[in-house]
Order: C-alpha cells, then structure tokens, then sequence
C-alpha cells in the first residue's frame, strides 16, 4: 500500500472525529438509510473538511458492481449530440455513477471496437446511440446479461430496450404547418435514405401531403450530404425545379438551404419557407431564426440514462420502449 492510500481518512476516521457509529457515517455518505438532516450535513462537511474520498475498488468489488456505464455516440462533433450527452452524464452523476463516452465516428467496426473495450471495463450498462449493429448482433449483447439501452433507433428485437423521438410525427407536423402557410410544392432535401430517422420523417411529411389531397412530387424529393454545403446544393436544386418551400432533414441542411436563399435574395418566409429538423444551438441565433422540429436531446440523453439504472437495479427485468414527441419551434423562416 503506498503512503498516500495509508493517509487517505476513512469512514472510521469521521466516525471517531464526529463520535458517530461508522455504519451511520456509511449510511449518509452512500445516500442509504433515513438520517436527520443535520446528521447527513454535519458528516458531509466533516468528510469534504479531512479529505475522504470514497474507495471506488473497494466498492465494486463488495458489490461486484463498477458504477461506471459505457455510452457510445455516433458522432461527437454533430451538434445535436452535446446537449444529449450532458443529458447521460448529469443523469448518471446525480445516481453515483460514472461514464466512460466513447466515438464511433458512425463506423461498425470502431462501434464494435468500442464495445468490446467498454464491456473489458466492466461498465455495469450501456447506452449505444444510432448503432449499426444488426438485430443478430443486438440479440447476442442482450444474451450476455449486460443491461443496455438504444437510443436514436426503433428496436424490434424482443428484450431489447430503445428511447427514441417520434420522428414519423416530426416530419408530419414540418409538413402540415407548411401546407397550412400555403406552400404547394414543398421539397424534402435529407441524408442516408436508407437510415431509419431519414425514412421516419420523409413518411411523415407524405402522410401530412397525402391528408391535403396534395400530389407528391417525387422530384422534390432530394438527397444529398448532411453538412452546410450539402444543404446548400439540395436547395439549389430544389428551387431549380419549383419548390416554394423545403423541409431539411436536420437543421444543419437547412442552414445550407438559407444560404442558397440568401444569395438569391428570397424574403423568408414571404417567398419562401425553410424549416429544419433538431433545434440545434445555431438555429436560434438572431441572424439565422430558423423554424424547426425540436428534438429534447438534454431530456432523451436523461431518459436513456433513467431507463438503463432500472434494468440494472430492478429484479424484475422489463424491456423498455419510449417514444418522445418532437415539437414544432416557429421562428423567422416559415
């Protein structure tokens, strides 16, 4: 043992400085049993006062739990994601745990890599967002007893538990608040058709189209790059063939679709409207006011946190499926 682990006070050192019992010391710093307040504060500021730090090791390997959980995000440069992992990460600290976050930069085989070194940790859950892993692979994680939650995906593998936001319903409510200011012939510019949130959100705004007896223009229907230019080319191309309008798939597109109105002098929303998907920290700025569809990225990273500290604690196991409802955000641009 080094010098510094001898020095470290312990629950029995507080004990005696306080002329408490060490099992109600115990008690009130790991937040269990019912103390008097006083109690609770008085060894609280005794065991910030002398230095205590709880022995974490220790802990874990009484209990043979690691209060640690594993979180793996798509993309930690996207600015959707911040909000949403503060969500998991202050969720978790209030509960005691800790999170090791790691990137996958939306690759399967880094997401994989991750995995793998998050479960040799030991983390006692996990949080995998937009994953790539396919239903087999999903099936084996659950098979090996390590609760997990999916978020950003709808999952139909049975015992598996996902938070997602309803995505149908956000491309839905874009699409009907559009028809409703008088836009005709209103363009879905998107990303990775293929992706579940792309394919969610363009049956939404159909839906919303096919109730106004609208014809859907299959032209409008445009794809192209997730990023500022990528939003500016599909703009481009959808005021090229008549679009008065566009619904973005996220609002960094849209921010590319206000620079091609921008440049071709478009008053928003009187000549045409814009709305984006997300409610990033750019769309509210005073210069860009963008009308969007709110994703609560704080209250999903929270949720998915709330949920998997239950399949963890809980002895009576219950896969967990929660939809949160997306809100319309009006703003300046439609």
């Amino acid at each position: 043992m080094c010098a510094n682990e001898r020095n470290r006070p312990t629950v029995k050192d507080i004990a005696n400085a306080l002329n408490l019992s060490v099992s109600t010391v115990s008690r009130a710093l790991n937040k269990k049993g019912k103390l008097k307040p006083n109690t609770i504060k008085s060894i609280e500021y005794k065991a910030k006062e002398m230095g205590y730090l709880p022995n974490y090791i220790a802990r874990s390997l009484k209990s043979n739990i690691t209060y640690t959980v594993g979180a793996i995000i798509p993309d930690i440069t996207n600015p959707i994601f911040p909000k949403y992992a503060r969500g998991i990460l202050d969720s978790a600290v209030k509960k005691g745990y800790q999170v090791y976050m790691l990137n996958s930069d939306m690759n399967i085989e880094k997401e994989k890599a991750a995995l793998e070194s998050l479960l040799s940790k030991r983390v006692d859950g996990l949080i995998l967002t937009s994953t790539n892993l396919s239903d087999k692979e999903l099936s084996a994680l659950r098979d090996k007893d390590i609760p997990f939650v999916v978020t950003r995906r709808e999952i139909k593998v049975p015992g598996v538990s996902y938070v997602d936001v309803n995505n149908f319903y956000g491309g839905y409510i874009a699409g009907n608040y559009l028809i409703k200011q008088g836009r005709k012939k209103i363009a879905f510019i998107g990303s990775r058709f293929s992706g579940e949130p792309a394919q969610k959100r363009l049956k939404g705004f159909i839906k919303a189209i096919e109730k106004y007896n609208m014809e859907v223009d299959k032209r409008l229907i445009i794809e192209g790059e997730t990023s500022i230019e990528g939003g500016y080319v599909a703009a481009k191309e959808a005021y090229e063939k008549g679009a008065d309008s566009i619904f973005a798939y996220n609002d960094i597109m849209a921010i590319g679709a206000l620079t091609f109105a921008s440049e071709q002098n478009l008053r928003l929303p009187e000549d045409f409207s814009i709305i984006g998907f997300d409610d990033i920290y750019l769309s509210s700025l005073p210069f860009i006011k963008l009308t969007t569809i709110r994703q609560p990225m704080y209250y999903i990273g929270s949720k998915a946190f709330s949920v998997l500290l239950h399949l963890m604690t809980s002895k009576n196991f219950k896969a967990y499926k929660v939809w949160i409802k997306p809100e319309l955000v009006i703003r300046k641009t439609a």
